[in-house]
């Protein structure tokens, strides 16, 4: 066996076991979904990044409304998702709070619930600047919540909770 040999030998360990404390690490530092990273630990868990969702609302005029977001957000929405550092939260908030927002209706409050509402309307991003005034829609912030996925033991259930927040106000 020759020196090349035995290094090579040595080598391929090496580099797995760097990438699974790479992953260890930056999923208990970074919230990183086990299935990320290297994948170490990911059937050991519920949590992906397919069970992880956001709830994100935009502040207009004092109130918060909830918003969908669209495909045209995917990249940037998925690598939070994967990731929810602070960092990725504060870049998607900026890029959802720079978007051109359009209301095709009116807000309406939910008076069955005290202190709530829902929208009756719909919010799309919008790339064309080809918009009139009246249409377009101006965000005092936005405020984005990532929910994770857990599997309780004690109760055998499947259950979620707000993993981190996220809140852009305008400067």
């Amino acid at each position: 066996m020759t020196k090349l040999d035995k290094a090579l030998l040595w080598f391929t360990p090496l580099i797995v076991l760097l990438v699974l404390v790479n992953q260890f690490y930056r999923v208990e530092t970074h919230g990183l979904s086990t299935w990320q990273g290297g994948g170490f630990g990911m059937f050991s868990s519920v949590d992906s990044i397919n069970t992880r969702f956001f709830k994100i609302y935009l502040q207009i005029d004092g109130v918060m409304v909830p918003v969908k977001v669209e495909d045209n957000f995917d990249e940037l929405v998925t690598v939070t998702r994967a990731e929810p550092t602070q960092e990725n939260l504060q870049q998607l908030a900026m890029y959802i709070y720079e978007a051109n927002w359009v209301q095709s209706g009116n807000f309406k409050f939910d008076t069955s619930v005290e202190g709530n509402y829902r929208p009756v309307l719909e919010i799309r991003r919008y790339e064309s600047m080809d918009l009139l005034p009246e249409q377009r829609v101006k965000a005092d912030g936005v405020q984005l919540e990532i929910w994770k996925t857990q599997f309780d033991s004690e109760r055998n259930i499947v259950t979620t909770y707000k993993h981190a927040e996220y809140v852009y106000t305008a400067h």
